[in-house]
């Protein structure tokens, strides 16, 4: 099993069950102690989990795992609410897309819709959809915006990526945040990725927030978009397990879109 399969692994035992401890992962994983140790080292250093005596912990509510370890969670989820966002679009549109796992799986259902200005500060987005676009021979076109590129998303921001945006009239931004606050509407966990969330969103006709079910019950440090702001918010079908909660968001958010 790779480093990375490993990562997933251990992360997604933590989202279940909150702890894990050394003895587990070796069976587990079916690796050593010491293979084990280092595995946790790395993904503590990434903010991913906190170590403590004979195992690890989730780290804490506030931190994202990057960009790798979120796109193989909720996969399936995050797929369904693709294509009901991709049914929003229609031709000869002009696109913001932000960073996120889910703004990526949508990015790959773009690839036959023809005259699109897809503008993202999206490393992984951007690069997946003109590749998409040149092999389906589509006349659609992809602006990368400049900035400080994030290691952690392989994203851009900063002060150069803002005035890029601010400059740019889009007929819809999509933004993936890191929780759905019941309070507060869209957070991210970085102030950065807020920024440039907020901006695109000010520089839109129309505003989509996607959101798994997951989202709900997460939380983030910046606040950048409230559930009245939404043109629409798109989740998936485990929502309407939280009947209440679908009864809040519905008589704030100006559509709710649950995927099938």
């Amino acid at each position: 099993m790779w480093k990375n399969q490993r990562h997933q692994r251990i992360f997604r035992r933590l989202e279940e069950l909150q702890s894990v401890t050394t003895d587990d992962l070796v069976e587990d994983l079916s690796v050593s102690r010491e293979t084990v140790r280092r595995d946790l080292l790395d993904m503590e250093a990434l903010g991913l989990l906190r170590r403590v005596h004979g195992g690890a912990v989730s780290a804490d509510a506030h931190s994202e795992p990057p960009l790798h370890v979120r796109s193989s969670l909720h996969v399936k989820e995050k797929q369904s609410i693709a294509r009901a966002a991709c049914d929003l679009i229609t031709d000869h549109k002009v696109i913001f897309f932000d960073t996120g796992s889910t703004t990526i799986s949508l990015a790959r259902q773009l690839a036959t819709i023809h005259g699109l200005h897809v503008i993202s500060n999206s490393l992984e987005a951007a690069s997946r959809l003109q590749k998409d676009f040149d092999a389906n021979r589509i006349s659609s076109r992809v602006t990368l915006l400049g900035g400080s590129l994030t290691a952690f998303d392989f994203a851009t921001a900063g002060q150069q990526t803002l005035r890029q945006i601010s400059r740019i009239q889009a007929d819809i931004a999509f933004v993936s945040p890191t929780a759905i606050d019941p309070e507060h509407g869209a957070v991210n966990a970085a102030e950065s990725e807020a920024e440039v969330a907020l901006a695109m969103l000010e520089n839109s006709r129309e505003s989509v927030v996607l959101a798994d079910a997951a989202k709900f019950s997460t939380s983030g440090n910046y606040r950048y978009c409230r559930f009245e702001q939404m043109d629409a918010l798109v989740t998936d079908a485990q929502i309407r397990k939280q009947a209440d909660l679908v009864q809040s968001v519905t008589e704030r958010v100006k559509r709710l879109i649950i995927a099938a």
